[in-house]
């Protein structure tokens, strides 16, 4: 099993993911075909965070 070092290092490479890409959903404008992926990129970091939690929960 993984230390809580490790998981909270992934924790916050996972929270400035979704700061990332919801900066780059805000400056997409009207790219809509970047707005639309960003969001899919969003959907995957929610799973990360999901993954993450359950992690800890299980260390």
């Amino acid at each position: 099993m993984m230390d809580d070092a490790k998981i909270a290092e992934m924790d916050r490479k996972i929270e400035a993911l979704r700061e990332m890409v919801q900066d780059l959903i805000d400056s997409s404008g009207d790219v809509e075909a970047v707005r639309r992926n960003a969001k899919r990129i969003l959907a995957s970091v929610r799973m990360l965070e999901i993954n993450i939690s359950d992690a800890a929960a299980g260390a």
